[in-house]
């Protein structure tokens, strides 16, 4: 069982991905992180993420690079972004997302092309989004905790030029997909949020059971 979960930046969708993966015990893979840990390791490697220098890294990432808490700084966001828009950078990622579901029976992904391009197949897809400015908050709280204090009016404005980053790349953009369900998490509380996940993934996998069967 493979199950995408794609959206904006700050939508939710790595709580989302958590709630189903601990609640269906199954691995769980923020693809965020990868291009995060790449940016981090690149830097730290050789001072600035250029395309080559980033090339010289990214095949010897490993799952252990996704575990520094620095990567959740905001300049290592904006890093990856860039490195995100460059073709020799996602395939050469393509191949990690792809094998880490073999390590046990399934696994949810997060990211923004995990249903389009990582696994296309994947039996469920959801699609999480939120309104900008609450988006803006929640990172702004998230970097409150990392001791970084940045105003909401920059937040708005960073998430916004992620998103047409990420909307209007060549490579692998940000779709919502016709096969998606979408999940607007803007207003609805954490317990609220994880019954209606856990029902959608329910309902997803005893009709895709009900399917098979017949």
């Amino acid at each position: 069982m493979i199950i995408a979960v794609d959206g904006p930046s700050a939508s939710g969708k790595g709580t989302v991905a958590k709630i189903i993966a601990e609640y269906f015990q199954i691995n769980y893979l923020d693809t965020g992180l990868l291009y995060r840990a790449l940016a981090f390791k690149t830097i730290k490697n050789y001072k600035t993420a250029s395309l080559k220098n980033a090339l010289k890294v990214v095949n010897g990432l490993t799952e252990d690079d996704l575990s520094d808490p620095q990567l959740r700084l905001q300049k290592f966001g904006e890093e990856a972004s860039k490195l995100a828009k460059e073709k020799d950078i996602r395939d050469a990622l393509l191949t990690f997302q792809r094998n880490f579901p073999n390590q046990s029976n399934g696994a949810v992904l997060d990211g923004r092309d995990i249903g389009s391009i990582v696994f296309p197949q994947a039996q469920i897809k959801l699609f999480v989004t939120a309104n900008l400015s609450i988006r803006a908050v929640r990172r702004q709280k998230d970097m409150k905790r990392m001791g970084q204090n940045i105003s909401l009016k920059e937040l708005e404005a960073s998430l916004k030029a992620r998103d047409q980053r990420d909307i209007n790349r060549a490579i692998a953009p940000l779709v919502c997909l016709k096969d998606a369900t979408i999940i607007d998490t803007s207003n609805i509380p954490f317990g609220s949020l994880k019954k209606e996940i856990i029902e959608i993934v329910e309902k997803k996998y005893k009709s895709l059971s009900l399917g098979s069967s017949e």
